[in-house]
């Protein structure tokens, strides 16, 4: 029976069991690295945000 396991689950899982080996500096580094990734992704977002809002803010009578 299927319980909804998912591969990214099931890698989570094996990621954290490898933090107590001698694996461990490679693991935080990979999560360091995501985490850098999905930070970047997230400003990125904001600042595109903030230039459209900007935009139209500025030029809603030639956007119409």
């Amino acid at each position: 029976m299927n319980r909804g396991i998912t591969m990214t689950t099931v890698l989570a899982q094996v990621e954290d069991a490898l933090c107590w080996t001698i694996l461990a500096p490679v693991v935080r580094a990979r999560r360091r690295r995501v985490e850098r990734r999905v930070s970047q992704e997230l400003h990125d977002r904001e600042r595109i945000d903030r230039v459209l809002n900007e935009i139209v803010e500025n030029h809603a009578d030639l956007l119409c």
